[in-house]
């Protein structure tokens, strides 16, 4: 099994619109809930790996979270300086993930549990073990740990997941072997 780059054309300019993020707070002095206003709504790219694209639709440094506003100025933080896939310390980030037609990522293992749905095109997850399978628009993809690759096997659709990923404790073999992060460098 090939664990190398796979090639991205260099010419593929995404035709995925930015998505759009709302995010609510509450009022600390009288409990009224509304919209903030801090960041734009429009999610734009702050990643780009390989030609895929990465948006940050929001960073959790915790849980339990504390809403005090601390949480969006670690956001914001992190809009400015993109964070790993995972960011240590028990919280999640949610990432958009736009992957050009006939592209894919390496083999790879993160240290985290990670939800991914697809919401646009479909995209091939294959594990170390050689098995593989098409997720397809509305499907997910629970990962634990797992080490996997994402391809986008269309010649001329590109391919949107939505990734929440959080930190796990390294998965510790039989033989008291931990896996960490690999395949990312």
């Amino acid at each position: 099994m090939a664990t190398g780059r796979i090639k991205t054309p260099s010419t593929a300019v995404s035709d995925l619109p930015n998505p759009t993020r709302v995010i609510t707070t509450t009022n600390l002095e009288d409990g009224v809930s509304y919209f903030e206003n801090s960041f734009d709504e429009s999610v734009g790219v702050v990643r780009n790996l390989g030609g895929s694209l990465f948006r940050l639709a929001y960073v959790s440094d915790q849980a339990p979270q504390v809403l005090n506003g601390t949480d969006l100025e670690i956001y914001g933080s992190f809009l400015k300086n993109a964070p790993h896939l995972v960011s240590p310390g028990g919280g999640a980030n949610i990432w958009y993930i736009d992957m050009p037609p006939g592209s894919g990522s390496p083999m790879h293992r993160t240290v985290s549990l990670d939800f991914v749905i697809i919401v646009e095109g479909e995209l091939q997850l294959t594990l170390d073990s050689g098995e593989t399978r098409t997720l397809k628009v509305g499907n997910i993809a629970i990962q634990r740990g797992a080490t996997h690759q994402w391809r986008n096997a269309s010649k001329d659709k590109w391919a949107r997941m939505i990734g929440v990923m959080a930190e796990i404790q390294p998965i510790t073999l039989n033989n008291g072997t931990k896996l960490g992060t690999s395949g990312l460098n």
